[in-house]
């Protein structure tokens, strides 16, 4: 997700009046009936590499998209402005959301990397205050601006696949919202993801330069509460 210094860059486009196609915002109780829903994408691995802040890990080479759902607690337009992250204003969309031209929501992806590491002890990133905490039972993570946003284990399929599954299930880790680092980040705590985790045919040691983790998507969901418990249990079966 584009940081602070992306919001100038936007107000430059805005200034040269560019004005990106209208959508249509429906209040549906799932964002995979909006019409400006795009299901989160894989990531596509590069080489080794640094990022801010020093952390190190397999670059990401390609713009991807990491959905939040519907929750309670959250208004729906703030989901559905991370969802997009796009501009400028849009009178179609509900207070304070926004609509634009790019295509996926983390177009900052020479930011992030993916770390990798079977026997677990990965280190897990905020932003907030730059804090680092090694987890014994964090087996990768996807980080970038020195936040973790998605971190979890490895499960083999049994099929000659393995899952890097989102621990805990279906959770995305948000940037601080106090200071907010941009105008989309304004949450606190874990959040609900659509991404359960990413799939990888090989075993975890073939993963790097070169590779594609294809996004593995939870059900639609019916109740929230019961995402985790389904997951956990499908897993479970299969491993």
């Amino acid at each position: 997700m584009k940081r602070v210094m992306m919001i100038l860059v936007v107000a430059a486009v805005m200034a040269a009046g560019t004005v990106p196609a209208q959508a249509t915002w429906t209040g549906a109780a799932s964002i995979r009936a909006e019409s400006f829903y795009v299901p989160s994408s894989e990531l596509n691995l590069g080489a080794w590499k640094t990022v801010w802040s020093g952390v190190e890990g397999y670059a990401v080479t390609d713009p991807f998209q990491i959905n939040l759902e519907y929750q309670p607690g959250i208004l729906d337009s703030d989901i559905a402005n991370i969802n997009t992250y796009l501009y400028p204003a849009n009178p179609a969309f509900p207070p304070g959301h926004t609509d634009g031209t790019w295509a996926k929501n983390f177009s900052d992806n020479d930011d992030y990397v993916v770390d990798i590491d079977p026997a677990g002890g990965l280190t897990v990133y905020e932003y907030d205050g730059l804090t680092q905490t090694v987890d014994p039972d964090i087996q990768w993570t996807l980080t970038g601006w020195h936040q973790t946003i998605l971190a979890g284990d490895i499960v083999d399929n049994g099929d000659g696949t393995i899952t890097l599954r989102v621990v805990p299930a279906a959770t995305y880790r948000p940037f601080v919202a106090d200071p907010p680092v941009n105008n989309v980040e304004l949450f606190d705590g874990s959040l609900n993801t659509e991404v359960a985790g990413y799939t990888f045919t090989g075993v975890a040691g073939d993963i790097g330069d070169g590779s594609t983790l294809e996004a593995e998507l939870i059900p639609e969901p019916a109740g929230l509460g019961l995402i985790g418990i389904a997951l956990l249990t499908v897993r479970k079966k299969r491993s």
